[in-house]
C-alpha cells in the first residue's frame, strides 16, 4: 500500500480538541479519519491512539498487540516518561503532541512501510554484519523523510532497533540531523530567521525557498556514509556549509523543545553524537543490543 493511498485512519483515546485538530490536518491531507475505538471499528487500515499517561499508553499497547493493523501512538511531548515509554514500545509508531505536519507526513509513509513490511514478511537485513556506503544529494533535491525512514529501517532490520517505536525515535532523529545540515548547514538559515509569531512562519519558509532555488546553497551536497562492522553502525552527515560552534551544543532535554532542532533528540537513540571541530559533520554510533 503506498503512502498516498492510505484511507480509514481510526483516531482512538484524544480529547475532543487533539482530535478535531488531528482530523483536520489529515483531512487536508486527503486521508478518511474515523472516531471510535479499535475493537467496534475493526477495518480501518491503521490506526493512531491518543495516550496522555503511562496507564493509558499500557492499554493501547496492549491492544495494539491483538491488532492486525499498524498503530501510532500518540502522546503529549512534554512528558519525558511517556515519550521514553512510547519509544521503547515494539507495537507501534510514535507521534508527539502538538502535531507537526512534517511529522506526520513522515508518520503516514512510516505507517504504509509497516504495512508492506507485514504483508511482504521477512527481514533483509537480519544478521547483516558488514556493509559501508556512501550517498550524496545535493540540497535542492533531498527527500529528507524518505532517506531518513530508509535509512532507520534498515537499521532495525539489522537488530540496532527492536520495534516501530524505536525505529521511529532513530527516523525522527535522523530529520532533526538532517535538517540541521540542509538549513543551518547548507542554507545558512539562522535560527534567528524563525519568528515566535506562527503567523511570520512564512518569512523564513519563503527565504528557504529562495535559497534553495540559488545554485550557491541549493547545489551544495549533503553526503551520507553508513557502515555496519560487527556489532557497530556508524553514520556520518556532513554538510558544505561553514559550520557552527560546536561548544554552544546542549544536550540536555528541554520541555519546550521537543519537536525543534534540540540536540538532545539526536544523540536519544544513538549511543554516541559528536560533531567535528568545524561543526559541519555530525557521527552517529550505535551498538547493536545484546539478547
Amino acid at each position: 500500500m503506498a503512502a498516498d493511498s492510505i484511507s480509514d485512519i481510526l483516531l482512538t483515546g484524544f480529547a475532543d480538541a487533539d482530535r478535531d485538530e488531528l482530523a483536520a490536518a489529515l483531512g487536508g491531507l486527503g486521508r478518511t479519519v474515523l472516531s471510535g475505538d479499535p475493537i467496534n471499528d475493526p477495518k480501518t487500515a491503521f490506526v493512531v491512539a491518543a495516550a496522555y499517561d503511562e496507564t493509558a499508553l499500557r492499554s493501547m499497547r496492549a491492544a495494539a498487540l491483538e491488532d492486525v493493523r499498524p498503530w501510532c501512538f500518540v502522546v503529549p511531548a512534554g512528558d519525558r516518561h511517556v515519550v521514553a515509554a512510547a519509544a521503547a514500545a515494539r507495537e507501534g509508531r510514535v507521534l508527539l503532541l502538538p502535531v507537526e505536519l512534517r511529522e506526520l507526513k513522515r508518520v503516514l509513509g512510516a505507517l504504509a512501510e509497516d504495512a508492506r513490511e507485514r504483508s511482504a514478511g521477512g527481514a533483509a537485513f537480519a544478521g547483516l554484519r558488514s556493509m559501508k556506503a556512501s550517498f550524496a544529494w545535493k540540497t535542492r533535491g533531498l527527500d529528507v523523510s524518505r532517506i531518513c525512514r530508509s535509512l532507520a529501517h534498515l537499521l532495525a532490520e539489522c537488530g540496532y532497533y527492536s520495534g516501530p517505536g524505536a525505529e521511529d525515535e532513530c527516523t525522527l532523529a535522523l530529520e532533526e540531523a538532517l535538517v540541521n545540515a540542509v538549513e543551518h548547514g547548507n542554507l545558512e538559515l539562522d535560527s534567528s530567521l524563525r519568528p515566535d509569531d506562527p503567523l511570520k512562519e512564512d518569512l523564513y519558509e519563503l527565504e528557504r525557498e529562495k535559497r534553495l532555488a540559488d545554485p550557491a546553497f541549493g547545489d551544495r551536497l549533503i553526503s551520507v556514509e553508513l557502515s555496519v562492522e560487527a556489532d557497530q553502525a556508524a553514520l556520518t552527515i556532513e554538510d558544505q556549509g561553514p559550520g557552527f560552534d560546536t561548544s554552544a551544543v546542549d544536550d540536555r532535554p528541554s520541555t519546550s523543545d521537543v519537536s525543534g532542532k534540540g540536540f538532545w533528540l539526536i544523540k536519544r537513540p544513538f549511543d554516541d553524537a559528536r560533531y567535528n571541530a568545524s561543526g559541519n559533520r555530525l557521527t552517529l554510533t550505535k551498538h547493536r543490543p545484546q539478547p
